[in-house]
């Protein structure tokens, strides 16, 4: 018997779950009857997801072994008991990390519509090394996308979190016009006068991309292809423009670790200076302009 089984304290119940478990969803016992339907609805993507987060911050060793069996230089050891230190030290230092939360749009709640994507599936897409080898498409049907919008769709936040998730996407919109050619790309955000104002000279050097000052309203598929048409208002009425492919802003926001660390240690945390200075524009040898933010 391997030496993990005879361990029981390596199973270990915590008190502190982050959350319950979600309830399956049911239909009613009087829909039931004389049908074959299934009994059981499924979770939607929202609850899926946190689901799915909830599992996998559970912490809960089950005593398999993998880890031992992998561990050439066998740092695991099975026998060591649980201690506890006090370390006193000058400084602590906690790692920004950074998480981005993505505001749905009308139409669109939990991105129920394929061609709409979020900056961060973007930024997947856009790497050489990522799962589409760099190539930029349309979800739905995988044509290279001609007309692509970028729509911020939160707001009421710091300066700096709206300027970094728009130079993020700024940068991503230059990188899409080196790989499609003769793309046209649009901006959506009711910050976009507050963003230039920031930017500075630094979006002159940004060609063929249109900045518009509006607030979103809602997405829809129109069409056979699906294209997406955008609802926004701007100079004080209502106004649509289709894309073949819309990109969703993420909003840049500290993770609970970091804000939990920071309250324990009683550390006021500065949540705009995680976000780095304003990106600046900056020239390369070969590959022309290039937005850098500094995150």
């Amino acid at each position: 018997m391997y030496i993990y089984e005879k361990k029981g304290r390596y199973i270990i119940d915590f008190t502190d779950i982050p959350a319950e478990r979600a309830e399956m969803p049911e239909i009613p016992v009087e829909e039931r009857e004389r049908n074959m339907k299934e009994v059981e609805t499924g979770f939607s993507e929202e609850v899926a997801v946190a689901e799915a987060k909830r599992c996998l911050a559970c912490r809960r060793c089950l005593g398999c072994a993998l880890c031992w069996a992998e561990c050439k230089p066998e740092a695991i050891n099975f026998e060591m008991q649980d201690e506890d230190f006090d370390l006193e030290v000058d400084e602590v230092i906690l790692t920004s990390g950074m998480q981005r939360k993505i505001v749905h749009i009308r139409g669109n709640y939990g991105n129920k519509h394929m061609n709409v994507v979020t900056d961060l599936q973007v930024e997947r897409m856009l790497a050489d090394t990522g799962p589409s080898n760099g190539l930029i498409f349309r979800p739905q049907d995988g044509e290279i996308p001609k007309k692509i919008g970028f729509a911020q769709t939160f707001g009421g936040v710091d300066d700096k979190v709206r300027d970094a998730a728009l130079f993020y996407a700024v940068n991503e919109a230059i990188m899409a016009q080196k790989k499609i050619d003769g793309v046209e790309i649009s901006f959506v955000s009711p910050d976009i006068d507050a963003f230039k104002a920031d930017a500075g000279s630094d979006l002159d050097k940004v060609s063929g991309v249109s900045f518009i000052n509006g607030i979103v309203a809602e997405a829809a598929e129109v069409g056979e292809n699906k294209d997406i048409e955008l609802k926004y208002e701007a100079d004080g009425s209502e106004k649509t423009e289709t894309f073949d492919l819309l990109v969703l802003l993420t909003q840049p926001q500290l993770p609970p670790i970091i804000e939990g660390s920071a309250k324990k240690l009683g550390v006021e945390v500065n949540y705009a200076s995680f976000l780095g200075t304003p990106g600046e524009m900056v020239e390369t040898d070969k590959s022309g302009v290039v937005l850098a933010q500094n995150l």
